[in-house]
């Protein structure tokens, strides 16, 4: 059995602990991250323990061979039950996190091997300098893109995971089998080569899967859009007629006038309270609440507003709005509509008394626009503060508002607060 020294106990926890940290980083989790800490701590103790064990008991090279018993295996498991993704997700970045952990801790041996001759203080040196590096790297550069991957993408984890998988293995075998690497210098150059492919592999992978979901993204939001311009031009019509025959009304209303004046000097009061209240019923079908003095935004609203009325959810507006420059109109209204459709999902399986949907829009010194409504359950939100949703299909109206603001110069906020949902956009 090898010689342990307290630098080799040192390095073994050490790394682990550091394993288990970059593998929280990288990982989505379906608690609160700080309450997923704690529960990774807690799951992950007996993990550690075992494996000080089992290498103080049988050696780094034996227990190296069985590291994926007693130490991959219950890893994968505590991981998967602690993401927020059971599936093919947890599995790629566990493989990703553990193909640079395990170079780590074997380019650490071969240097100690080779240098000191397996005193291991150099063993414990490099890996008290790099893990921290890895470390810094991955929550710098790394960890958030990966995040928002493992949030918007769904598709093409499976072959990820088994790319990923079989690297990590090929790393534990390149190490361990048929011994440990210090003692097969001729391998050395596999080993490199193999770690250069897979950095690559991975990074490859990784940008066509951001690729391919930039690409449906934008045509699934492209279609989205087109279907609320064509809602919107079919509104914009009907709300034109509509004041058309409320004109035609106002001009009638002598006649109607006159009519009346007729029916109650011939003392036929119950043929005039039928006949006012026939016309009442007329113009009510035909005349809807005019929200502002924008067309294109008026018709927006009135389209969702009804919507939101034949749902039982209160209305709070307060629109100063006059028409815009060019397309401005148009955009703006898209932009509000898929605000207000969110709004909509969002109150509608409340209770009818804490139904309500509060809009503000002044157009001056700034144009700001504001939506906010009550809500249950929960929001998770990415690293940018951006709202994303789980559910195939959802997501588009906030994806359409973001690409808005990067387009138009526009400043996007969302918040939460006291149960209450809000997006606020100010246009600089």
């Amino acid at each position: 059995m090898e010689y342990v020294t307290i630098y080799k106990i040192l390095s073994a926890p050490y790394a682990i602990l550091f394993h288990i940290t970059m593998f929280f980083v990288m990982n989505e989790y379906r608690y609160p991250r700080k309450k997923a800490a704690y529960f990774t701590i807690f799951l992950n103790v007996p993990i550690l323990v075992l494996t000080m064990a089992v290498y103080l008991m049988l050696g780094s090279e034996r227990g190296g061979q069985l590291a994926v018993l007693f130490y991959i295996i219950p890893q994968i498991a505590v991981g998967f039950f602690l993401s927020k993704y059971r599936d093919a997700r947890v599995f790629s970045t566990y493989f990703v996190v553990s193909g640079i952990f395990i170079f780590i801790i074997q380019i650490s041996n071969l240097l100690d091997y080779y240098t000191s001759g397996e005193s291991h203080i150099v063993m414990f040196l490099v890996q008290v300098i790099t893990y921290p590096l890895v470390l810094f790297f991955l929550v710098r550069y790394i960890a958030k893109p990966y995040r928002r991957a493992l949030n918007v993408l769904r598709d093409g984890w499976n072959i990820y995971a088994y790319i990923s998988c079989i690297f990590t293995l090929l790393l534990l075998i390149v190490f361990n089998f048929p011994t440990t690497l210090s003692k097969r210098p001729y391998d050395i150059p596999v080993l490199v080569l193999l770690f250069l492919v897979m950095v690559l592999t991975n990074l490859t992978f990784m940008n066509a899967l951001l690729r391919q979901n930039d690409y449906y993204k934008e045509a699934e939001l492209n279609q989205y859009l087109e279907h609320q311009m064509e809602m919107l031009k079919s509104r914009i019509k009907y709300m034109e007629k509509s004041e058309k025959n409320t004109a035609i009304y106002r001009h009638d209303m002598r006649h109607i006038l006159t009519t009346l004046s007729g029916m109650l000097s011939g003392g036929a009061y119950d043929d005039a309270a039928g006949y006012i209240e026939n016309r009442i019923g007329v113009i009510d079908s035909d005349t809807e609440t005019k929200w502002c003095r924008n067309t294109t935004m008026n018709a927006m609203f009135q389209a969702y507003f009804a919507e939101a009325k034949n749902k039982s959810i209160r209305i709070d507006a307060n629109i100063d709005l006059d028409e815009l420059d060019g397309d401005e109109n148009v955009v703006l209204s898209l932009v509000c509509a898929n605000a207000i459709e969110n709004a909509i999902h969002a109150v509608v399986s409340l209770p009818v008394e804490e139904r309500v949907i509060r809009v503000k829009i002044l157009q001056s010194p700034k144009l700001m626009l504001s939506v906010s409504n009550p809500y249950s359950g929960s929001i998770t939100f990415d690293d940018n503060g951006i709202p994303v949703s789980e559910k195939e299909g959802h997501g588009l109206g906030i994806e359409s508002i973001y690409t808005y603001c990067k387009k138009h110069n526009a400043v996007c906020d969302f918040k939460v607060t006291d149960d209450w949902f809000a997006i606020r956009i100010v246009k600089n």
